[in-house]
């Protein structure tokens, strides 16, 4: 097996925490690292998981907020908020792994990512 780099293990620990970017900079650094990055398996493993993760998140995040206008969304916030922790801890847990040169997948979203 060949040898995982110090420079894989960051491209793979920053696509995961790339939500410490603020703004759309946890979308965009993955998806920077994803295209540029196919031709690294390990790479582009770990930026599509935490592009598609990071992707869903705001999707959830943008339909609570519009359900919001209708009164309807206040009570799922909690539910965004819950699921934001768990792309937190979860994406702690990515980083770990990419930093050990092991491979990750997220909980929940493995559907969506063999469609990617």
């Amino acid at each position: 097996m060949n040898e995982i780099t110090g420079e894989q293990k960051l491209l793979a620990i920053l696509a995961h925490i790339s939500y410490f970017l603020g703004g759309l900079g946890f979308i965009i650094a993955p998806l920077i690292i994803f295209l540029l990055k196919k031709d690294d398996a390990f790479v582009y493993h770990h930026a599509k998981q935490a592009l598609v993760a990071h992707l869903s998140i705001l999707a959830a995040s943008f339909i609570v907020s519009s359900l919001c206008i209708l009164i309807i969304g206040v009570f799922l916030l909690p539910i965004v908020g819950i699921l934001w922790l768990i792309l937190l801890v979860t994406s702690l847990i990515a980083a770990s792994k990419a930093f050990y040169g092991e491979s990750y997948q997220y909980p929940f979203i493995q559907k969506l990512i063999h469609k990617l």
